[in-house]
């Protein structure tokens, strides 16, 4: 890791939690497929009916690289904040996630995975993951069960405060230290 970045890392917090979050997935066997930091441009969004109402676009959209062929891959959703504590709305977007959400996510990875196979199966390989710059751990109570809370503090490597929930479907990818 150079010095460079990590000098940099809280000039934009959001946005290095959110490039820390992708480069990591990337090294890690999931494929990056939408990236969107503050002020960036995405087009992968998330709509709630055919209109605009109800959608967003997430900070950072992967799906699992190595798949063997009958298996269906696991999808990250995933949103950023600079610190825990600034990301209830977050917490409680990911968890009102529609099924024409879900609908939408699996139209827009469909090049990527078996469209008919992950809606199926969806609720077991959508994982939802919180990314922020800092958690106080004293903060960090009621999170649902199915969330992951990945830590990037001036690192883009989680670190021990990292939290996955027991209900994760992505669990064993994401181990805290």
């Amino acid at each position: 890791m150079n010095d460079d970045y990590i000098s940099s890392f809280t000039s934009d917090r959001e946005g290095n939690v959110t490039l820390s979050l992708a480069k990591y997935l990337d090294r890690n066997g999931w494929n990056v497929v939408a990236c969107h930091p503050p002020g960036g441009h995405t087009s992968f969004s998330l709509l709630d009916g055919r209109r605009s109402k109800g959608g967003y676009m997430p900070d950072v959209v992967a799906i699992e690289r190595d798949v063997k062929a009958n298996d269906v891959p696991i999808v990250v959703i995933a949103e950023s904040k600079p610190t825990y504590d600034k990301s209830n709305k977050d917490i409680i977007k990911l968890k009102n996630l529609s099924d024409t959400h879900v609908h939408w996510i699996a139209f827009r990875l469909q090049r990527h995975l078996n469209r008919e196979k992950w809606l199926n199966k969806w609720r077991q390989k959508l994982q939802k993951i919180i990314a922020v710059g800092e958690i106080k751990r004293e903060t960090a109570k009621d999170i649902p069960e199915d969330l992951i809370i990945l830590e990037f503090y001036k690192s883009d490597e989680p670190s021990s405060q990292s939290i996955v929930g027991i209900k994760a479907p992505a669990r064993g990818y994401f181990k805290t230290r």
